[in-house]
């Protein structure tokens, strides 16, 4: 059988960009001043605070009720 030929494809067209940069340095004098603020802040703390934290537990056989057992657990912060 004879070469077949397709229609020719194309591609769209690729852009790119080059980008040349140049430094230049221009010497420029600007007075400035500068001025340095410390503060300081006293807090005064006028009492202490506790936390309690309490917890009961109670167990039950078969059905009948045990004496409660009380645990305190005292956590202070």
């Amino acid at each position: 059988m004879p070469t077949q030929y397709n229609p020719s494809q194309t591609s769209p067209t690729k852009q790119y960009v080059k980008t040349n940069v140049i430094n230049t340095v221009i010497p420029v004098f600007h007075p400035t001043h500068t001025t340095t603020v410390n503060k300081h802040f006293n807090t005064y703390i006028p009492h202490t605070r506790s936390i309690v934290k309490e917890c009961y537990s109670q167990s039950f056989v078969c059905g009948v009720p045990q004496p409660p057992s009380y645990s305190r657990r005292m956590l202070r912060y």
